[in-house]
C-alpha cells in the first residue's frame, strides 16, 4: 500500500470516527502531495520529503506557540505532529545517530568543522532519516576547531 493510499484509508477511517483533528491533518497532508502533483502520483520517497518539510514546519510552530504561551494551539500541534509521525520512517535513537555520526566523519575523511558540509553529506548517504539538527551539533562537537 502506497503512502497515498494508506492517507486515503486513514481520511475514511477519521470520517467514521468522528476524529477532525485527525481528519484535518490527513487532508492537509493529502493537499501537499496534490499541490506537487495534481493526479497524485508521487513516489513513496517524494511524499516522505514532503511530510518532512511540513513535519518541520509544525515543529517551528510550536516551538512559537509555546514561547508566546498559546497552550491550546500547542495541543493541537502536538497532536498533529503525532499523526504525521505515523507516516514519517522512524528515526534513530541518540546512540544510533551518534555511531552514524562518527561512520560519517570516518567515510569523509574530516578533520575539522569546516569539512562539516562534506560530513553531513556522507551522512545522509549513510541514512537519511536522522535528525539533521542533532546530527550537526554532534559532528560540529566531534570535530575539532
Amino acid at each position: 500500500m502506497t503512502m497515498i493510499e494508506k492517507i486515503n484509508e486513514g481520511i475514511k477511517e477519521a470520517m467514521r470516527s468522528r476524529d477532525q483533528i485527525r481528519l484535518a491533518t490527513l487532508r492537509m497532508l493529502k493537499s501537499k502531495i496534490l499541490a506537487v502533483d495534481a493526479r497524485a502520483n508521487l513516489p513513496d520517497a517524494e511524499v516522505i520529503k514532503l511530510f518532512k518539510t511540513y513535519f518541520g514546519n509544525l515543529q517551528e510552530a510550536l516551538d512559537q506557540a509555546q514561547s508566546a504561551n498559546r497552550s491550546d494551539m500547542a495541543e493541537q500541534l502536538k497532536s498533529e505532529l503525532a499523526i504525521i509521525q505515523e507516516f514519517l520512517p522512524k528515526t534513530p535513537s541518540l546512540e544510533e545517530t551518534k555511531k552514524l555520526v562518527i561512520q560519517a566523519i570516518a567515510d569523509a575523511g574530516a578533520k575539522s568543522k569546516k569539512e562539516l558540509g562534506l560530513v553531513m553529506k556522507a551522512l545522509m548517504k549513510l541514512n537519511n532519516t536522522v535528525d539533521g539538527k542533532l546530527a550537526k551539533e554532534m559532528a560540529s562537537e566531534l570535530l575539532a576547531d
